[in-house]
């Protein structure tokens, strides 16, 4: 139970999402893959070839009319009003989680602009369209930098990350949707397009996610303090359960537990323990300074 009780919730930005439509022009960042799609940056550089993900014919279908799972996220929405709301509600959680980035943001970079679209998608969305085109809902969360969008899918959130062997914890939960905004900030510092400097355990991929995990650790140590917040005082165990996700998406993790040889060259986040690592700087040191993942041996 994170949250403070009587914090409010501002659920103006969230909206169910799911659909499929036209192809967009971009980039899908910090898709956390499900399935055959194994955690990774998937690129399409405005390059005027198809967008950050590739159209699939059963996704195509998937824009006629809402579903009822997404009719359902949009009651639960409507219904966010508080962080009680929060503490017993997955959608609220992300809602919630969203407002208390932005109020931490705020404070830490100037001009701070919020996302334009928070997305929830319900457990029978197929695949939802953004800006950087259309993306399966086995992408697992992620953020278009193109319309500057996060979506979440409730069966990863809930379900999906315990699998995984990481945390279902309400705060894990949170680390989840702070490392997706740790995009939003990279974009609007100029950074975000660092992904494309070079590939492998070095590459820019690797470090625009690892500074993703020092954002969302940063945003933890600010988020229970002072008059506005709207978190609770975080314990150890809140930590620990961010620690057990951000071990359990590690790309050498994910590469054994498939049964894969361990390939560096393939990585595109980060290993459990670099994961770890820049979450806890990040959180230890409250200072967005101190994640520059783009210089030196990460």
């Amino acid at each position: 139970m994170t949250f403070r009780d009587d914090s409010s919730i501002d659920n103006s930005s969230a909206s169910a999402g799911g659909g499929g439509g036209g192809m967009g022009r971009g980039m899908v960042i910090g898709g956390g893959g499900i399935g055959t799609v194994v955690i990774g940056l998937i690129i399409y550089f405005l390059t005027g070839s198809t967008g950050g993900v590739p159209q699939q014919p059963s996704q195509q279908g998937a824009a006629q009319g809402a579903s009822a799972g997404q009719e359902q996220v949009n009651r639960d929405i409507a219904a966010c009003r508080t962080g009680a709301d929060a503490n017993k509600n997955t959608t609220c959680r992300i809602v919630a989680t969203s407002n208390s980035l932005d109020k931490v943001w705020a404070t830490l970079v100037r001009g701070y602009k919020k996302p334009s679209a928070l997305k929830i998608m319900p457990t029978d969305a197929a695949a939802i369209n953004t800006g950087c085109g259309v993306a399966g809902a086995d992408t697992g969360p992620f953020y278009c930098p193109a319309d500057n969008v996060a979506v979440f899918q409730l069966d990863f959130m809930d379900r999906v990350i315990k699998k995984m062997g990481g945390s279902n914890a309400a705060f894990s939960q949170e680390y989840i949707v702070a490392h997706e905004w740790g995009h939003h900030i990279q974009t609007l510092l100029g950074d975000i397009s660092k992904a494309q400097q070079g590939s492998g355990s070095q590459g820019g991929s690797v470090r625009v996610e690892l500074q993703a995990d020092c954002y969302a650790g940063v945003w933890a140590s600010k988020a229970d303090k002072g008059d506005g917040a709207m978190l609770k005082p975080l314990t150890q165990d809140d930590i620990n359960g961010a620690i057990q996700s951000a071990q359990a998406i590690g790309d050498d993790t994910i590469q054994r537990n498939a049964g894969r040889n361990v390939n560096p060259e393939s990585f595109s986040h980060g290993t459990s323990a670099q994961r770890v690592k820049w979450f806890s700087q990040g959180y230890k040191t409250g200072d967005p300074q101190q994640c520059n993942t783009f210089t030196g041996t990460i």
